[in-house]
C-alpha cells in the first residue's frame, strides 16, 4: 500500500503541465450580437505556422459581418489552446472576431450549422427539392411542340 502511495506521489511530482481548452457552450442568442462576423463554411485548406493555424473557407452563408466568399480564419494551432480542429472538407459554423485585417476564431466559437439556420430562419444553401410536376409539364410541352413541328414539316414537303 505504501508503495502504491509513493508511486502515485511520484507520478504527481513528475507530471508535466497539462493544457486544455475550457469554454462554455456557444449560445447564439447571447454570442452572435458580440461577434464581428458569423458564417457557415467548408474548409478548403489548412496551414500551420508556429503556434497558429490558418484555415481557408468557402463561405456558404454569411450571417454577420463583411466576410468574403473565400475567407481566411486564423486560430491557435492546437485544440488544447482552443484552436479549431477541422479537416479539409468539414462544414462548420463559426463566430468570428476581427483583429485588424484578419478574421480570428477558435474552438469556443464553433457552431453547428443547423443551429444558425434554426436561429436566423435563413434557408440552407442545399439543393432545392426537385419539382417533378414542372419536369412532367415541360416534357409534355416539348413533346407536343416537337410533334406539331414534325407534322408541319411533312405538310410543307407534300406541297413541293
Amino acid at each position: 500500500m505504501r508503495k502504491l502511495a509513493a508511486l502515485m506521489l511520484l507520478t504527481l511530482v513528475l507530471a508535466a503541465e497539462a493544457y486544455a481548452c475550457s469554454c462554455r457552450p456557444v449560445d447564439l442568442q447571447r454570442d452572435l450580437p458580440k461577434a464581428d462576423g458569423a458564417i457557415i463554411g467548408t474548409v478548403l485548406e489548412r496551414s500551420v505556422s508556429g503556434q497558429t493555424a490558418t484555415y481557408r473557407f468557402r463561405v456558404e452563408q454569411i450571417y454577420k459581418g463583411d466576410v468574403e466568399t473565400r475567407a481566411e480564419v486564423v486560430t491557435p494551432a492546437g485544440g488544447a489552446a482552443c484552436g479549431l480542429e477541422l479537416a479539409v472538407g468539414d462544414r462548420v459554423g463559426l463566430l468570428l472576431e476581427r483583429d485588424g485585417g484578419a478574421w480570428r476564431s477558435g474552438l469556443c466559437s464553433q457552431v453547428d450549422p443547423a443551429d444558425f439556420l434554426a436561429l436566423t430562419n435563413v434557408e440552407d444553401n442545399a439543393l432545392p427539392p426537385i419539382n417533378w410536376g414542372g419536369i412532367v409539364v415541360g416534357a409534355l410541352v416539348l413533346g407536343a411542340g416537337t410533334f406539331f413541328l414534325i407534322r408541319k414539316a411533312r405538310s410543307y414537303r407534300r406541297l413541293r
